[in-house]
């Protein structure tokens, strides 16, 4: 409907502009005429006021508040509580950039809004959230808006294909609609939120493995409801500690468990799925917090020597052995980590990845001469023309911190003769400025006296030289 701006609403409300296009109707900015505040009146075709139903029934308060309802032709209005602020779909577009600390805020709230729609009796699945149906208040609360796509029901039933490509859980394409659609959609709206920075992942890996497993293809894969995603989230907010590891020794190597699991995911291979099982752990809070990190690596080392035997091509088993290394690593193993990375270059000798990640683990180790030595080994395999350029990223690295631990070394060899040439070098001094003192003393005295001078300071020799020479 065009040319809404300046219409009155039952006698009321004032339309002043339009400050929103939605897929199914358009927002606008109306005054109240009897209390003189301001509100926002969404304008549906009158086949989409089941929404308005929906808002009727509804109080929380990450929701607008609807005040009032109004038909007008094919229209329907529903007059709601205007939030001052704006969508994070528009933050995002404008460069803004939200750290993880607030991304796990927003998952909190969200969690809370949700819990509240899946307990309803019957639950009320939302299945179209995404960062512009998320709007960040001047009052700093976090509301929820557009129920169009909302439906009640119970588990597994829905109506149609909702919500929007991108967002929407693969099951919603099927006319289905639950709990866990929420939850995928959920985890999707975070991860748009994060953005791909690295930086984040060694930073709060845990927050990045939540959002993995909410994002699952398969339902029974994510979480199966609200509160278990709200604790997964409550202990990221949390300080953690991580165990045995430092925290940021342990968050660095689970988020290369997390890449290693993310390459998986872009093979059409059935061992991905099975990867997927056994890393379950890594996502449970107690694990993340280095309660039980030792059962939890355990198990997935004994689970993961199962699959070597079960799986034989190549590339899987390069993949198992890998991450077999890194959960040794976790665990504070580093003898059982060695044992794998050596396995893994003995089966495949001509793979550079095995050698860089063997050369890396070997610097975090401090093992700076096995370092080199391997690396010496590598080289040699290079020359003969027998790697499968398979190294990248991590060689380069390795390659980088030889070369800083070389010159280190190079620069204290050097400091060191320095200072030994200094030391040689103000004796001489010394012994030359005695010399050319007793030549002065010798040119006084006459060269008995130097001569028995010579002998009582332990110089004779030398002096007995000059003498002749001077003769």
């Amino acid at each position: 409907m065009g040319g809404l701006t300046g219409i009155i609403l039952k006698k009321r409300y004032c339309i002043l502009e339009k400050i929103g296009q939605g897929g199914d109707g358009s927002l606008y900015l109306a005054r109240d005429l009897e209390l003189g505040t301001l509100w926002a009146v969404k304008e549906l075709p009158l086949e989409r006021k089941r929404e308005a139903r929906l808002l009727r029934l509804l109080e929380h308060p990450g929701l607008p508040r609807m005040v009032d309802y109004a038909e007008r032709g094919e229209f329907c209005y529903l007059v709601m509580e205007y939030i001052r602020g704006s969508s994070l779909g528009k933050l995002l577009r404008e460069g803004e950039k939200l750290s993880c600390d607030e991304v796990v805020r927003i998952g909190l709230s969200l969690v809370e809004i949700f819990t509240y729609f899946h307990n309803q009796k019957p639950p009320l699945y939302y299945g179209d959230l995404k960062p512009d149906n998320l709007m960040a208040g001047l009052d700093g609360r976090l509301y929820l808006v557009d129920l169009g796509s909302a439906v009640w029901g119970y588990e597994g039933w829905g109506r149609g294909r909702e919500g929007t490509p991108g967002y929407a859980a693969p099951e919603q394409y099927k006319g289905r609609v639950g709990k866990t659609s929420d939850i995928f959609a959920l985890g999707k709206t975070l991860q748009v939120l994060l953005g791909k920075r690295v930086s984040g992942i060694l930073k709060k890996p845990g927050l990045f493995l939540c959002l993995r497993k909410c994002c699952r293809k398969e339902e029974r894969r994510r979480y199966q409801n609200m509160e278990e995603v709200g604790k997964a989230l409550a202990k990221l907010a949390e300080p953690s500690h991580r165990g045995k590891l430092p925290a940021a020794a342990g968050g660095a190597l689970l988020a290369v468990i997390l890449i290693v699991i993310m390459a998986l995911g872009q093979q059409e291979t059935p061992l991905k799925h099975m990867l997927t099982e056994v890393t379950d752990g890594y996502y449970d809070s107690g694990f993340l917090a280095g309660r039980t990190r030792e059962d939890v690596c355990r198990a997935a080392d004994e689970k993961m020597q199962k699959l070597l035997l079960e799986y034989g091509k190549e590339q899987d088993q390069k993949r198992i052995l890998l991450l077999l290394a890194r959960n040794g690593e976790l665990q504070g193993e580093a003898e059982r980590a060695a044992i794998y990375y050596e396995q893994m270059l003995l089966y495949y000798p001509d793979g550079e990845e095995g050698y860089g990640e063997y050369g890396l683990f070997l610097c975090r180790q401090g093992q700076k001469e096995a370092s080199e030595r391997l690396w010496k080994r590598y080289a040699e395999q290079k020359a003969k023309g027998n790697m499968d350029g398979s190294g990248g990223e991590n060689l380069r690295i390795w390659k980088e911190r030889l070369e800083e631990t070389e010159e280190g070394k190079k620069d204290r060899e050097e400091n060191l003769r320095i200072r030994k040439g200094f030391r040689m070098d103000g004796k001489r001094g010394k012994e030359k400025d005695g010399a050319e003192n007793l030549r002065e003393r010798l040119e006084r005295t006459g060269k008995g006296a130097g001569r028995e001078h010579a002998e009582n300071t332990g110089t004779g020799r030398k002096d007995e030289k000059w003498e002749e020479r001077g003769d």
